[in-house]
């Protein structure tokens, strides 16, 4: 699951203010060992970022947004120019202004006061990474970005951003707020973060991207081409700007090294009816991929015009004169869509603002993609099962096993297996009251040693040329608490609710998520986070349209056959234990008689854990699917783990696990069964006897 609606939970942060209270104004958490305490020493982690702070307000003291006045508050996102969910280590300018090395995270600096936001899942690293310098504020419990900066600022205050950073929905929303109260929103061009972060800064990537066969895409990129053209002209446009760096893998079919967990090349491109246009450091386009791409005296609608990145700031202005209507992204689920740089390059009346229609197509998997999805997820599953009966044996062995251990081995792992271009997402493993953390993930200073008492999560993945993976498996290595066993019991019931569930094509996306909650609301609970999220075949593990969340008004998504979602529900104790169960599910279709109905076929194929189920709470319905479902596993990920003699073990392990289960009807059955033959037993022996 990981950082799920990162970036849409800062878009939050600064509009909607959401809040599980109902209340957005909630006081500021309250920091570890802040103020300093005399010979009590700081945590390990704690990064002091004074200096840097000290550097900063000098920047907005000189520095000034079109030669005005200073600026009296800067904000610093930890996005980039594509508004990516992880950024390369050169633009990571958050982290080197904070200290903070989780994900999601924005801050706004002013000459007296530094505040940082960020999500509840990441609040505990947040307070012992960064310095008391900061005040740290947690989503859902404090104030909006907006409402801080109206209460700390004066009017005619200015309030200073990078706009290649921001996208245009946010500066919008923040532009016309503060402005209420006389205070302005200035771009600031030169980024102050920029001017100061000179020392020790890491280097762009500068790896070579790589074309993506024909044998996984499925689809030439001409033709995509092609079919990005006409839905450009169904939506009454001339031209496209593609900002979204999954969408530019997509169509071009290429991949990169650019962005942590996700293959793509940083670039920019720009579609018309009769030209593409690729913006990219042109140093990292190999022989093959320029061949791929026509890139060579290019004149014909199906090659790439080659550019610097950083001449789309001023191409972007001059080509669009010549188009009547330019198609600019939206925000969407997972990406806010284009920077309001990109959207202020275009005029007023040319602009045409709607979400990207390549998202709509990537997410309809081709033929070879589908087939490539449930091949990379039988090899996968192997793996896992692998992982999970290693655990068990070194456990066993009385072994001591840490989060960060387990992360590490669950990562080589990965690595090791054919066809792996890498891990999709930093591997999280949550033991006992990490595990109720949803989006944690172990550090130094973090870990815990995993014993007997307590449920284990992990939630892995891995890049394979063929497709994407994300499974999570919760797991225990002594003997669960009764509470523990309804919590687990629950959490397998609303998974396999949502896995068999039958409903017709124009359901709305969200109407499903309640499916999913009905077991845990039986007794109260839930858990706050998205049932299902797209994943893409070797892209972004977070994959637009899908995001499954009934408490989101905005989405009017369905799905479609071809589309490929998560299943993962879950339940957090806090402080206490967690548990969560992630499967990758196809959707499909299902015959019916009247109208076009469609279903879910799981394909990732790990075992649950048997120890935590209570085979009574299950319905005859659940208990058939867990059936033909570990069925498969057997048949599918059996014969993929026989291939080696190292997954012996795995195989083991997942035999043990997959054992056919009684429904209550077979269970009562047999048990009338049994007592009828033990009746006749004892009545022939008291017949012998006489």
């Amino acid at each position: 699951m990981k950082r799920i609606c990162v970036l849409l939970m800062f878009l939050d942060i600064w509009t909607t203010g959401y809040s599980q209270n109902g209340d957005s104004n909630q006081k500021s958490m309250g920091r570890k060992l802040c103020p300093p305490m005399e010979n009590v020493p700081q945590p390990i982690n704690r990064v002091n970022t004074s200096a840097i702070l000290h550097e900063l307000r000098n920047e907005m003291k000189k520095r000034n947004a079109h030669h005005g006045p200073p600026i009296d508050a800067y904000i610093v996102p930890d996005t980039d120019e594509h508004q990516n969910e992880e950024v390369a280590d050169h633009d990571k300018r958050l982290k080197y202004l904070s200290g903070f090395s989780g994900v999601g995270g924005v801050a706004v600096v002013t000459q007296t006061k530094a505040v940082f936001w960020t999500g509840w899942m990441y609040h505990k690293l947040a307070d012992e990474e960064l310095s008391c310098d900061w005040q740290l504020l947690v989503y859902g419990e404090s104030k909006r970005l907006v409402e801080w900066l109206l209460d700390e600022l004066k009017p005619n205050s200015r309030v200073g951003a990078d706009l290649k950073l921001i996208s245009n929905g946010d500066w919008e929303f923040l532009y016309h707020a503060l402005a209420n109260e006389s205070i302005s929103l200035v771009p600031i061009n030169n980024n102050l973060i920029d001017m100061i972060w000179i020392d020790n800064r890491p280097d762009n990537p500068t790896r070579e991207a790589y074309v993506w066969p024909l044998e996984y895409a499925g689809k030439r990129w001409q033709d995509k081409l092609d079919a990005t053209r006409d839905k450009i002209k169904a939506m009454g446009c001339d031209a496209m700007v593609v900002t979204a760096l999954d969408e530019i893998a997509w169509l071009l079919n290429i991949r990169g090294h650019d962005i942590p967990y996700g293959p793509f090349l940083k670039s920019y491109v720009i579609v018309s009816k009769d030209q593409l246009h690729l913006y990219t450091d042109s140093v990292k386009l190999s022989p093959d991929v320029r061949k791929h791409l026509h890139t060579d005296n290019c004149i014909s609608a199906h090659c790439a015009r080659l550019h610097d990145y950083e001449a789309i700031w001023i191409d972007l202005r001059t080509l669009s004169q010549i188009w009547q209507k330019v198609l600019i992204p939206s925000a969407t689920e997972y990406n806010n869509g284009a920077s309001r740089c990109i959207y202020i390059l275009i005029n007023t009346e040319k602009r045409k603002q709607a979400p990207s229609p390549i998202m709509y197509m990537m997410a309809e998997k081709n033929s070879v993609e589908k087939e490539g999805m449930r091949l990379s997820h039988i090899r996968d599953s192997a793996v896992v099962c692998n992982i999970l009966a290693k655990l068990d044996e070194q456990f066993k062995y009385g072994q001591q096993l840490t989060e960060l251990a387990v992360a590490n081995m669950v990562d080589k792992y990965r690595s090791e297996q054919n066809f792996s271009r890498g891990v999709s997402f930093k591997s999280i493993v949550g033991y006992g009251p990490n595990g109720a953390i949803p989006h944690y993930t172990p550090s130094t200073s973090s870990s815990l040693k995993i014993d007997h008492i307590s449920t284990l999560v992990i939630d892995s993945g891995s890049h394979y040329w063929d497709g994407t993976t994300d499974v999570t498996r919760t797991v225990h290595f002594g003997q669960p608490s009764a509470e523990q066993i309804e919590a687990y019991t629950r959490v397998l019931m609303a998974s396999i609710d949502l896995a068999s569930f039958t409903f017709p094509h124009d359901l709305i996306l969200n109407q499903i998520d309640v499916i999913a909650r009905a077991p845990l609301w039986d007794i109260g609970y839930d858990y706050n986070h998205g049932t299902s999220h797209g994943i893409g075949v070797f892209l972004n593990v977070h994959e637009a349209p899908v995001n499954m969340y009934y408490g989101r008004k905005s989405s009017d998504v369905v799905l479609k056959e071809g589309y490929f979602i998560s299943d993962e529900p879950g339940y957090y104790k806090e402080n206490d234990f967690g548990v969560r169960l992630e499967t990758i599910l196809e959707v499909i279709t299902k015959n019916e008689t009247m109208g076009k109905y469609l279903t879910f076929m799981p394909i990732t194929l790990v075992p649950f854990e048997p120890k935590l189920i209570d085979y009574y709470m299950l319905s005859p319905k659940q208990v058939r699917w867990l059936n033909a479902y570990n069925d498969k596993i057997r048949k599918m990920v059996g014969a993929e783990l026989l291939k080696y003699n190292s997954s012996r073990l795995g195989y083991e392990w997942m035999m043990e696990r997959t054992m056919p289960l009684f429904s209550d009807a077979r269970r009562n059955e047999v048990c009338t069964l049994v007592v009828a033959t033990l009746i006749v037993a004892i009545a022939t022996v008291n017949l012998l006897t006489v």
